[in-house]
Order: structure tokens, then C-alpha cells, then sequence
């Protein structure tokens, strides 16, 4: 369905709604394109109560596309699905996986709109907290239904890694914060953190649970345990660097790489788009890119083409406000408005759905005593890793995503469990047979190019990253389409731990170069 007038078609697609659980073939979503929530049907003024939500297409370029309504009524098992019309801290956006295995996940109420007035201080044990999962056919799932979650308070937002066990951001009076669920369908769920009850946006960059707040002493982003936890009370971890006092509003947030974060700010003084960079274990603000003079954002995502960010926010206004983008060239670049929400109508969330997940990837030299057993001292790792460290018994993990492309190169490698700074570097050719390699093995050792040194943040380090921010296939190059390259990552470990040399390796990944 083909974007005409906003309002006119509302009603006909709230009405179709009510059977969406079933899949909407005419209303796909195409990967390079924006989504965005938006709250109200136009026909009334926002209030406090349960309030239609929508999902609206736009071209990066700000022209409208489709627009799926969320379901206003149970069917199927599936729940209503709304937000508060006024409460501008929730109904945020985040998508699991990339291409066109990508699905869109957004937390809500399971009330039919206009049915409960100030619907977040509803008790969830009488409107459940719904997950919403979305994938880009159109197809609805709103079966999850939480009577355990936010009770008296928001829901804000869901994130998943693999479209079925999730994670919440909100915060009530009952002592929410980060909670978890194993699956689709729950009615249940655990408080996955401790000490921060009220948070923002949770979303995953390479393999990690992060989460915005503005309260307590965590005034920025923090990472959730380690990795993705499924258990209870985990640590909550202010990124070194960010503030602990008063004054940054932060809300969605953008990992450009391991070493980039931008994080939007809602304050209309100071506030926009924040760009941090990590200095040596250190996050340091670098500038912050405001729309317009009393405009601060909370919506935020972006593309990342070869190093190039183009970032998409919307802004703070309660009522039609906008879409907006910059492309970050620096401190003094400008904002573009690309679309405005209809009178009596908002936008919150967004998501920009990138392009295939990876090119695919070939995993060597790990040290599994099933690939081959780790040479230096026995210290074998799990499955497919490298071989053990002194802090992750498993051994570090390198894996790849994004694509390699010469033309338009966004591939990244990530190398998690590792506990010191990370070399990772490239390799025209692999040895005959592991070379003992400090507490691990050398593999990838035929013409060996330097591709850069990222500090991990969590256990976890991706390149482009750090002090070379600079695509593979630059810091790597010159590569030839049709290239096979072969990458590792040599890692410090501070710890003397089955040799004296205190450094060890992950596992390697090959992979073909494109065009």
C-alpha cells in the first residue's frame, strides 16, 4: 500500500488491525528504507490514555511508503497493542537481525485505544505490558503479554537477537528496569539488572546488552552484565566516562563501531545528537549536533556506508514533530527535516533497515581439540573459539558481519571474551599447521597487514573501531574482488596464565571479497 493522504485512510486500517495477527503481504517493508513509530490517528488531541500506534515507511529521502496499523483489539492471541498518547519516553523502536530476516520489536500496552485513561499507571496484572514483534512482511505478533513487568509505569522499549527471547526497558514504582523473557508468548519475566530501575532504550551492539538512563548516578550508556544475560540481577555498568550527576537526558543510541557511540539527547537547551568516542578505555564527548535551536532528539538511528554516518532522529516536540537527518562531517554540520508527523500525532521510535547481514564466512584455527588442540599448553576453548584466557574459559571468539564489498565495504570483525586490547590483522594465506603463538596459535600467517588496535568495552572489540577507524578494505588494501583474506585477532592477556608471554589469539574467519 502506497502512502497517500495520512489521515484519510486511518480508520480503514485501524479496522483492519484488529486481525493482525495474520500476515499482511500488501504491506511489506523494504530493507534501506526508515521506520518510524508514530502515536495517534489524527483525529484527536493526545492524551494520557491508550493511544493507536503505527508503524510508518519512509524513504531515507523522507518520502512515505506504507503505513502498518498495530492491532486496536485481541485475536488469535494476540494482544491490542497502543501507548500513552503523551508520554513521549516510550514507544521505542529496535530491529533484530539485517536484510530481509529483520524483525522489528516495540513495547506497549495490551488495552484498545481511548479504553484506559492514564494507561501507565495502569497495574500490568490488568493490562499486561505487550512485546510487539514485527517482521517485514508485515506479519504482527503480539502475543507476549507481561502481568510481571513495569506495573504502574512505562514500557519504553524491546530488543531481541534472535526474534524470539527479548529484552524491556522502562520503569514503575515496583522496582523495574532491565527485564528478560526466554520466548514469544511469555506472560512472565525476570529483572535481568540490578541498582537501575528506571531506564530508557535496551537495544544489542555486537553481542552486548546496553541500556540508556538519566537517573541515579547513570547518566548515559550502560552495558547489562556481560554479553546477553538470561538470568537475574546482573551488574549495571556505566561506560567509563560517562556522566554519574545530573544534566544529559540520554534516550536512543547508535553504535557506529566499538569506539563510536551517538546518543540522543531530549534537552532543548543543550541537547541533539551526542557523539562519544573511546580514548584510550575513556568515553569522551566529542560534540553534540543539535537540529535547531531549542530542539533536542530522541528517536535515533543511522546507515554507515565505508566510515560515512547519515543519522536519522526525531525530535522532541510532543505533537508534529519531525524526522530529521545529518550526515556527520564534524561539530558544524546541518540537520535536514525529511517529514513531519501529521496535527495531533507524534513520532518516536525509528530504525533504519540495513542490507544483508553478512558476506558469508568460514571459521579456522580453533582451539577445540576438535579443530585442533591448543599447542602452547593444552588450554583448550569451546566450540569453534580460540584457545582459554585468563579471563573467559571459552576462548576468544572472532566473527565477522556486514558485507565485503570493495565497492561499498561494511564489513565488521568482532572479537568478544577477550580481556585486554586486540590486534586484529589480516593474512593472504594460512600455515601449514598452527604456530604456537604466545597462550594461543598463530594461523592467518602468510602476508600479514596491521589492521588496527581497538580497546574491548565488556569483553568485546569490533574493527573499524578505535584508533583506526578507517573500512577493511582500506587499512587491509589495496583488495582485489574475488580476494580470499583470512583474519585473527591477537589480544593482550594481562595475566600470566598458562605461559609467561601474557597474550593470546581468537580463532580466524576467511572470507571471499566482492565487488
Amino acid at each position: 500500500m502506497k502512502h497517500t493522504s495520512p489521515l484519510s485512510r486511518f480508520a480503514g486500517l485501524a479496522a483492519f488491525a484488529a486481525l493482525a495477527g495474520i500476515a499482511q503481504a500488501s504491506l511489506p517493508f523494504t530493507v534501506g528504507n526508515l521506520v518510524v513509530v508514530r502515536i495517534g490517528d489524527g483525529t484527536a488531541v493526545l492524551t494520557n490514555s491508550s493511544t493507536a500506534t503505527f508503524l510508518e515507511e519512509f524513504t531515507v529521502g523522507g518520502a512515505p511508503v506504507t503505513t502498518l496499523a498495530m492491532p486496536i483489539a485481541p485475536v488469535l492471541g494476540n494482544q491490542a497493542f497502543t501507548n500513552s498518547g503523551t508520554s513521549t519516553s516510550e514507544g521505542f523502536l529496535t530491529v533484530s537481525g539485517a536484510g530481509s530476516s529483520s524483525f522489528l520489536f516495540l513495547g506497549g500496552y495490551g488495552a484498545a485505544p481511548g479504553s484506559i485513561g492514564s494507561i501507565t499507571s495502569s497495574a500490568s496484572s490488568v493490562v499486561p505490558r505487550v512485546v510487539a514483534r514485527v517482521d517485514l512482511a508485515g506479519t504482527i505478533d503480539t502475543t507476549t503479554a507481561l502481568g510481571d513487568a513495569y506495573s504502574g509505569g512505562n514500557i519504553r522499549s524491546a530488543c531481541s537477537d534472535n526474534g524470539a527471547q527479548f529484552w524491556t526497558s522502562g520503569t514503575s514504582s515496583m522496582g523495574n528496569g532491565i527485564r528478560y523473557g526466554s520466548t514469544l508468548g511469555a506472560t512472565t519475566s525476570i529483572m535481568a539488572n540490578l541498582v537501575l530501575t528506571n531506564t530508557r532504550v535496551t537495544d544489542i551492539a555486537s553481542g552486548q546488552l546496553y541500556c540508556t538512563s538519566a537517573s541515579g548516578s547513570y547518566f548515559g550508556v550502560s552495558a547489562i552484565g556481560i554479553g546477553l544475560p538470561t538470568t537475574i540481577a546482573n551488574p549495571t555498568t556505566l561506560l567509563n566516562g560517562f556522566p554519574s550527576a545530573t544534566g544529559p537526558s540520554s534516550y536512543d543510541f547508535y553504535f557506529a563501531d566499538a569506539a563510536t557511540i551517538y546518543l540522543a539527547d531530549d534537552r532543548t537547551s543543550v541537547g541533539g545528537i551526542q557523539k562519544w568516542t573511546d580514548v584510550l578505555g575513556t568515553w569522551t564527548l566529542q560534540y553534540t549536533l543539535q537540529p535547531a535551536v531549542g530542539v533536542g532528539c530522541r528517536g535515533l538511528t543511522a546507515s554507515n556506508v565505508a566510515g560515512t554516518v547519515t543519522l536519522y532522529a526525531t525530535t522532541t516536540q510532543s505533537n508534529a514533530n519531525s524526522i530529521v537527518t545529518v550526515v556527520d562531517t564534524g561539530a558544524s554540520a546541518l540537520f535536514t527535516t525529511i517529514a513531519t508527523a501529521p496535527m495531533n500525532t507524534a513520532f518516536r521510535g525509528i530504525r533504519f533497515l540495513a542490507g544483508n547481514a553478512s558476506t558469508p564466512s568460514t571459521s579456522f584455527c580453533s582451539g577445540d581439540a576438535v579443530g585442533t588442540t591448543c599447542v602452547a599448553c593444552g588450554n583448550n576453548g569451546a566450540a569453534g573459539r580460540g584457545c582459554a584466557n585468563s579471563s573467559f574459559a571459552n576462548g576468544a571468539l572472532l566473527a565477522s558481519s556486514g558485507v565485503a564489498s570493495v565497492g561499498s565495504d561494511t564489513l565488521v570483525l568482532t572479537a568478544s571474551d577477550i580481556p585486554g586490547p586486540g590486534l586484529f590483522f589480516q593474512a593472504n594465506g594460512i600455515a601449514g599447521s598452527p604456530i604456537p603463538f604466545g597462550d594461543g596459535m598463530l594461523c592467518a600467517s602468510v602476508g600479514i597487514t596491521r589492521l588496527g588496535v581497538v580497546f574491548p568495552t565488556a569483553g568485546s572489540a569490533s574493527f573499524p573501531g578505535g584508533l583506526t577507524p578507517n573500512p577493511i578494505s582500506v587499512g587491509g588494501g589495496p583488495i582485489a574482488p574475488g580476494s580470499l583474506k583470512h583474519y585473527q585477532c591477537w589480544y593482550r592477556d594481562a595475566a600470566v596464565f598458562c605461559t609467561a608471554s601474557t597474550f593470546n589469539t581468537s580463532n580466524g574467519v576467511s572470507l571471499t571479497w566482492g565487488l
